[in-house]
């Protein structure tokens, strides 16, 4: 799923309301290939931090006008829940290998 080249754009997102919460399903982005690439819920945690902060980033530049608000605010809060999940598993990976260096 990794890729060195940088997302231009989001295409779609797909978000399942459950409960009064908006799931995030899916995002269609295009790369600086010029190619088309679906990310499925299941891919998400396979996703490099750069290509979360490239979507972030669109997000704050208001280049997702093409998006409802309300898959907006659910696309960034999926995305926001995802960098943290990667921050806190990156830092549990140099504690344990830390712990083990000894």
């Amino acid at each position: 799923m990794y890729s060195t080249r940088k997302i231009l754009s989001v295409k779609s997102v797909s978000v399942k309301k459950l409960h009064g919460y908006g799931h995030l399903e899916e995002i269609m982005v295009k790369r600086a290939d010029c190619q088309l690439y679906k990310f499925k819920e299941g891919d998400f945690v396979d996703l490099h931090l750069n290509d979360i902060e490239d979507m972030l980033l669109l997000a704050v530049q208001h280049k997702l006008f093409h998006l409802t608000e309300s898959d907006i605010v659910d696309f960034i809060v999926d995305l926001r829940m995802f960098t943290g999940s990667l921050v806190i598993k990156k830092r549990v990976e140099d504690l344990q290998l830390g712990v083990e260096s000894y």
